[in-house]
């Protein structure tokens, strides 16, 4: 096919052009990835190898997918292929009326300007014109920050596969929340700075986090709580800040503790919501979208969580959302001298989906 300008409105002050390429641009195409392979390589990140590429690999991906590339004059500033159909990646999960995102590379020189957003921006907007149900795209596991850079951009993770020889990768899917207006993405050093300032009392702190941590919570405490966790596959936490879907604003955290792969079992822990944004819904979207990964994504048969009994707020929070009460721990924690019980709640994945939020 001859390449063709496919350069919508919203890209119309973009110093990039959009095309859709043919098979002449195969030179352009295997210079880019191989670069971009070379980078990854000395960086020490395990995803691609220049050799890993050729020109018969990359003459097929003209006839068995589709090859965007984002020029600036002449120049390839980056590039992304869309399929539509993924049974090597997603394997009983592969869904033909999702379009399949690959090969996402961005030109030495052009990295760290956003064009790797606007390629994204871009992808999802073909998807849409060509009539795709959602995107969906794969990255290595063990890549815990580009991991959380696809999580912020709204690709909720659907699963975790194994491609053999140890690689695994992560599944996800954009919108795969629905209409949840808050994300969750996996935490890092750069998030402590808000709850530290959202925990304003020992008392505060210990009604969120239980005994875990101590008042004032600093990052030594913070850095350790994150120590093997964030790796679907084989951690025991994974710890997530919420954040809002429109605009990025940091609005509270959680973790899902203590999975359990032998019995299929995870608890919702510290769950903390921004103080001066309280009673807005926020919590109740947390709560969804981490039931949500827990079930959809890593397939858990049970979640559980706990709240003491004068927290009124959380405990409507969770019943709304679905979860029973299982029993209490009676006296279990001081608060100002008086001791008091620990709600226990569970929640199954029939009971999940039999709600309708797996829909």
């Amino acid at each position: 096919m001859d390449e063709h300008k496919v350069q919508p409105s919203s890209y119309s002050r973009s110093r990039f052009t959009m095309i859709r390429a043919g098979a002449e641009r195969s030179g352009d195409v295997l210079k880019l990835l191989s670069e971009a392979a070379g980078w990854m390589e000395s960086k020490g990140i395990r995803q691609w190898t220049p050799g890993q590429f050729n020109d018969q690999d990359i003459a097929a991906y003209f006839t068995d997918r589709e090859v965007y590339l984002a020029l600036d004059g002449e120049t390839v500033a980056g590039m992304f292929t869309l399929q539509f159909s993924d049974p090597q990646y997603w394997g009983e999960r592969n869904d033909e009326t999702c379009a399949y995102l690959h090969r996402l590379a961005v030109a030495q020189a052009y990295r760290g300007g956003g064009l790797g957003r606007q390629l994204i921006d871009f992808a999802l907007h073909q998807a849409q014109e060509l009539g795709s149900r959602a995107l969906r795209l794969d990255t290595v596991a063990h890549n815990v920050k580009l991991n959380r850079y696809y999580q912020s951009l709204g690709f909720g993770y659907m699963g975790t596969r194994d491609m053999g020889e140890g690689r695994l990768v992560n599944l996800y899917e954009h919108g795969a929340s629905g209409d949840n207006p808050i994300l969750l993405r996996y935490m890092d050093e750069s998030d402590f700075q808000h709850m530290q300032r959202w925990s304003v009392s020992p008392e505060f702190l210990k009604q969120w986090a239980g005994p875990s941590f101590d008042y004032p919570l600093d990052n030594g405490q913070l850095m350790e709580y994150m120590q093997g966790a964030n790796h679907p596959a084989s951690s025991d936490k994974l710890i997530y800040c919420a954040v809002e879907r429109a605009g990025g604003r940091v609005v509270g955290h959680l973790s899902l503790a203590r999975i359990d792969r032998i019995n299929s079992s995870a608890r919702i822990g510290r769950v903390i919501v921004d103080p001066q944004l309280q009673g807005r819904g926020i919590g109740r979207g947390m709560i969804q979208e981490a039931l949500r990964i827990g079930f959809q994504g890593l397939g858990l048969h049970r979640l559980s969580l706990g709240a003491f009994a004068f927290n009124t707020a959380a405990i409507r929070c969770y019943e709304n959302a679905g979860f029973v009460r299982e029993g209490a721990s009676r006296e279990a924690a001081l608060f100002n001298g008086q001791y008091t019980d620990c709600i226990e709640f569970g929640l199954l994945n029939r009971e999940w989906r039999s709600l309708g939020y797996s829909k």
